[in-house]
């Protein structure tokens, strides 16, 4: 089996256990080192899938979709990673896994964005302060009047396609993740949402959509309504 076959047929199922595989890895130790690499990828992949169903008829529904969804972005990527592979190989370049974006709600990408981007939860020892919050918010027609915890993290994101705000608030509690995406909406409503890890929440106002999360048991009304105190909009 050529190098080019072999990154093939691995790239395509990296838990492919056939004899031709195995021996080829066996021989070479950067092949070893690869099929070690992408078996743990699609192990991760495999633990993010599973994820236990909470009470609740509306956050089944929230779970059974995304469930669906994560499964056919694995079966693409692996055929996007295969010829991929074939042109990487050839012209002697590496290549980063990407997802490809699709339709997928609110809670589900707030999900997904906060595992994309874990590291933003480190506690920094540089805290952020109001000035450069509210330089960023300002574009968006906001601004906090003080700060409604200490921010470690502050930066402009792509929510689901819309430009937004992501800031991250150290509580008494732990991180607290908000995203603040600009919105025109005709009324408000209140929707909370879960998986393992994270509680969440989103608050829909005249101006934006808040989405709040934290770590599980996270108290994020008393969060929101901090939030809700000292963000101003200009009318």
């Amino acid at each position: 089996m050529d190098d080019l076959e072999f990154r093939r047929r691995l790239y395509a199922d990296p838990q492919d256990t056939d004899t031709q595989l195995e021996q080829c890895a066996a021989q070479d130790p950067e092949k070893r080192a690869l099929q070690s690499e992408l078996k743990e990828l699609d192990k991760s992949l495999h633990q993010a899938l599973n994820i236990d169903v909470p009470e609740g008829l509306s956050e089944k529904l929230i779970l059974q979709q995304s469930l669906v969804e994560f499964k056919q972005r694995k079966r693409r990527t692996r055929t996007h990673l295969a010829l991929a592979a074939s042109i990487a190989f050839a012209f002697g370049v590496s290549f980063t896994l990407y997802q490809q974006p699709g339709p997928i709600n609110m809670e589900q990408h707030a999900l997904a964005h906060i595992y994309h981007e874990l590291g933003s939860l480190e506690k920094s020892t540089r805290d952020i302060n109001l000035t450069k919050v509210n330089t960023k918010l300002a574009s968006f027609g906001g601004q906090f009047n003080e700060l409604p915890s200490t921010v470690t993290y502050a930066k402009y994101c792509d929510f689901n396609g819309q430009k937004s705000m992501h800031l991250v608030l150290q509580t008494d509690t732990g991180p607290m993740t908000v995203f603040i995406v600009p919105a025109k909406n005709q009324f408000t409503t209140d929707s909370y949402f879960s998986d393992q890890r994270f509680d969440g929440a989103i608050y829909q106002s005249e101006k934006a959509n808040l989405i709040i999360l934290g770590d599980k048991g996270s108290d994020l009304e008393q969060q929101k309504q901090r939030v809700e105190e000292t963000l101003q909009w200009r009318t």
